[in-house]
């Protein structure tokens, strides 16, 4: 039982790392058929981010619209700092589903991080494989059963 929960967390361990997502606090206003979207992101400027943007409604739980043709600080870039602005082109299509005033953006910005080789995937794969494999030797059958088979024929004169 022990082995199961150090394979299962050896596994679960590196997403931590790997979805650290950060919800970016945002204000809207409404110009000529455009929607200009302001966020900061507080991090390091050479830092890379992948910006990600959903229309969301308070009294409407499953309604998500993602924005068709967006331009500005969105997507991936350097994005840390104060006053982003992305800026929505908003289509006919989606401006028909816009009737009502509980609407709010959810901005998210996952840091990205590159470079070099992936030694962390390599070791945790390596530890995943070793201990799954341990996993099946130590679970295999205690018992091993053995049958008596009668020896070969004798051999003809």
């Amino acid at each position: 039982m022990n082995i199961k929960i150090f394979v299962l967390i050896l596994f679960l361990l590196p997403l931590g790392s790997i979805c650290s997502q950060e919800r970016v606090s945002a204000t809207f206003e409404a110009i000529e058929g455009k929607i200009l979207i302001h966020y900061s992101i507080k991090g390091e400027q050479e830092n890379e981010y992948e910006v990600e943007v959903v229309l969301k409604r308070t009294g409407d739980p499953s309604f998500e619209l993602v924005p068709d043709e967006m331009s500005g600080d969105i997507g991936k870039g350097k994005f840390a700092g104060s006053q982003r602005t992305i800026v929505w082109h908003i289509t006919p299509e989606e401006e028909a589903q816009l009737e009502g005033e509980d609407f709010y953006f959810e901005v998210t910005a996952l840091e990205i991080k590159e470079g070099g080789f992936p030694w962390g995937w390599v070791v945790g794969g390596a530890a995943a494989a070793g201990g799954a494999a341990l996993y099946f030797i130590l679970s295999g059958d205690k018992e091993e059963t053995t049958s008596n088979l009668p020896g070969p024929p004798g051999r003809p004169n």
